[in-house]
């Protein structure tokens, strides 16, 4: 089997205590079994440094890395669309995805690149054993069976954050996305199944996110729930996308 080129599109927002590591399992999993590697990490306007540490961990790295930083925080889905595009811009044969917070293993990455050399037009994991408090693992069960009701779509993981696809199937998936799109990788799982191109779902191990604290400080802490307030608000501005996505899917038919 001839050795593809791979891109690798990693948003990250203040991960500085653990992304430098990742990186470099990233590369130890992937670089020896590619033509050539790029790591895209798109620094979604951080505060703790994150960019210089990715920047740092550069020279440790056989990969060629990418590193952009937002302006202004724009969130995760916006952040990933641009990983996606930097990625797909120096034409991989194949495009994987994964979060700067590093509750994944690089050589699950290596597991999904077998895949997509096997043949799968797309793959994605599901996270068994979620190392996630517990309103996570809820939001992510209910979100099952919302994707399922609304969209037909039977998918154990709908908008899990370590995948790949085949570049140009990633390329024209993404022309129907919105750049501001808040769950990008949910949408490309219902318009690849639109396609009759299900993603291939492979269990990959979970941990916990390398750095102090195990939440991160995407959503923050909330006095007047156990639910951080941010990631309430997030869910109803994502419900409210989703809903207008849906509505945009039934007015033109399936590729």
């Amino acid at each position: 089997m001839s050795r593809p080129s791979v891109a690798v599109a990693i948003p990250a927002y203040n991960e500085a205590e653990g992304i430098g590591g990742f990186l470099v399992e990233i590369d130890a999993a992937l670089a020896p079994h590619v033509s050539a590697l790029r790591l895209v990490v798109v620094d979604d306007a951080s505060t703790d440094g994150t960019s210089d540490v990715v920047q740092s961990t550069g020279g440790q790295l056989s990969a060629e890395l990418d590193l952009s930083r937002n302006q202004v925080n724009l969130g995760h889905g916006p952040s990933l669309l641009i990983a996606y595009r930097r990625a797909l811009s120096v034409q991989p044969d194949y495009v994987l995805q994964v979060d700067g917070d590093g509750q994944f293993l690089g050589a699950d990455l290596r597991r999904l690149l077998v895949l997509l050399q096997d043949g799968a037009p797309a793959v994605s994991g599901v996270r068994r054993f979620r190392q996630d408090p517990w309103f996570r693992m809820v939001m992510t069960r209910l979100l099952r069976g919302y994707v399922r009701r609304s969209f037909g779509v039977a998918a154990r993981d709908p908008n899990c954050p370590l995948r790949g696809y085949a570049a140009g199937l990633l390329g024209d998936l993404l022309t129907e996305l919105s750049d501001r799109s808040l769950i990008p990788n949910l949408y490309i799982t219902v318009l690849a199944a639109r396609r009759g191109l299900a993603l291939v779902e492979v269990d990959v191990s979970h941990r916990v996110r390398r750095g102090a604290s195990a939440e991160g400080s995407t959503w923050g802490a909330s006095r007047r729930s156990p639910i951080p307030w941010r990631l309430i608000e997030f869910s109803g501005r994502a419900l409210v996308e989703s809903r207008r996505f849906h509505a945009q899917l039934g007015r033109r038919p399936p590729s």
